[in-house]
């Protein structure tokens, strides 16, 4: 987060802790018990619906493989001299250049000397 977005979010924040500390000082602990039940629902509320509206976009993850040297795989091993990524994780942007050979010899072998996304 940058910009105006966190001079808000601190600035906000700022102003919310110095009203519950005036409730708590000037008035008793319970009406202060009551603020802080609503301040603390209300935050929570603003918190999902800025999280469903996009406000919290994933960027996306970068990967570049360039020069790699030669991948062999060999009896239904693997190999890799560039980058995998298992599982899900969100956007990619991804880039190899001047990759190596890769060769894989036998049945269930894999060599990647790239990128390789599963």
């Amino acid at each position: 987060m940058r910009g105006w977005k966190r001079t808000a979010l601190i600035a906000g924040s700022c102003a919310l802790i110095a009203a519950m500390v005036v409730v708590w000082t000037v008035v008793d602990l319970g009406t202060a018990d009551g603020v802080a039940s609503v301040v603390g629902a209300s935050v929570g509320v603003v918190g999902i619906v800025y999280a469903l509206i996009g406000g919290a976009e994933q960027r996306p993850s970068t990967f570049r493989a360039s020069r790699t040297g030669k991948s062999t795989a060999r009896r239904g091993g693997a190999s890799n001299t560039g980058i995998t990524r298992t599982g899900s994780g969100g956007p990619v942007q991804a880039s190899a250049t001047d990759t190596g050979d890769a060769e894989a010899d036998c049945d269930g072998s894999g060599a990647n000397s790239g990128i390789q996304l599963s």
